[in-house]
């Protein structure tokens, strides 16, 4: 006979289970995802700053992030790192910031996006100015046609 505060069988191996899919789960995006491993506050820049586990950096002006616009230096000064990197912790803000949320909300807005089409399409190369002059000797770009448009043959 099971004691009361024994699970039951089929309970614990689900428990053991969910547990393995979740630690490979953590594995797979602490290689993938970006992860902190040390983040610190400069007030002159009014900036986070942020190193990666992989060891690039970042540094963040804090204006471009909405839950600490408004947070006084000393509150973000006090900025800690939870567990493997995944995440940022205000405590006199009780906030908590992930940082692969972070970036991908920074990173991925329109606005970001837009400039970096912008300033690449200023970029000029070699390959990228004999692209353009094969495509002029081509005539350009053929004209859209839509289907109500006759079809010459």
């Amino acid at each position: 006979m099971r004691k009361l505060h024994e699970m039951p069988r089929w309970v614990e191996r689900e428990r053991r289970s969910s547990f393995a899919r979740a630690s490979r789960a953590g594995k797979r995006a602490a290689k993938t995802e970006p992860r902190a491993s040390t983040a610190e506050y400069s007030p002159k820049e009014r900036a986070l700053r942020i190193e990666l586990t992989n060891r690039a950096a970042i540094t963040l002006p804090v204006r471009l992030i909405p839950d600490l616009r408004r947070a006084t230096p000393q509150d973000i000064r006090a900025v800690e790192i939870l567990g493997r990197g995944g995440g940022l912790h205000f405590e006199s803000l009780d906030l908590d910031l992930s940082v692969p949320g972070l970036f991908f909300y920074l990173f991925a807005r329109p606005e970001w996006l837009a400039e970096l089409g912008r300033v690449g399409g200023r970029k000029t190369s070699v390959a990228k100015a004999a692209a353009a002059r094969k495509n002029g000797r081509k005539g350009g770009r053929p004209p859209i046609r839509s289907k109500a448009d006759p079809v010459e043959s």
